[in-house]
């Protein structure tokens, strides 16, 4: 089941408890502030769930900017002792962008970090990977 979230003007937050799910919808490019604040919301949030399943929804974004992907990392001290997924969900334009580039900030590199990063373009497909991690 779905649960709103308290939020800003610019994103959803949304909590799944069927699957432990954080959604996290931004809903206007956003400034970095804004980027920054809408991730401590979600942190907020997966902490207060126990969630460590994130489902970033970029679609809205048209251009690629490495700090939206990066703002959303992740850091060891956030969510000590656990891993967590994140599905970044953007649009098959913004995916060409970012596979386009060579500073794309999801090489493997990151696998000794506190998270692991997939790029979809299909909710499901997102949905169905942060299952699959469970």
């Amino acid at each position: 089941m779905y649960h709103a979230l308290p939020a800003r003007d610019f994103l959803d937050l949304t909590y799944r408890d069927d699957v432990c799910f954080i959604i996290n919808r931004i809903l206007r490019p956003l400034a970095p502030t804004e980027a920054q604040e809408a991730y401590a919301l979600m942190l907020d949030a997966a902490n207060q769930h126990g969630c460590q399943h994130w489902l970033i929804d970029l679609r809205r974004h048209s251009t690629y900017q490495p700090e939206m992907l990066t703002t959303f990392f992740p850091q060891p001290g956030d969510q000590p002792g656990k891993l967590t997924y994140l599905a970044y969900l953007v649009s098959p334009m913004l995916l060409a962008d970012i596979e386009g580039q060579d500073d794309t900030p999801l090489p493997a590199h990151y696998d000794n970090l506190p998270f692991r990063v997939q790029l979809f373009v299909d909710e499901l497909a997102a949905q169905q990977w942060l299952t699959s991690n469970t």
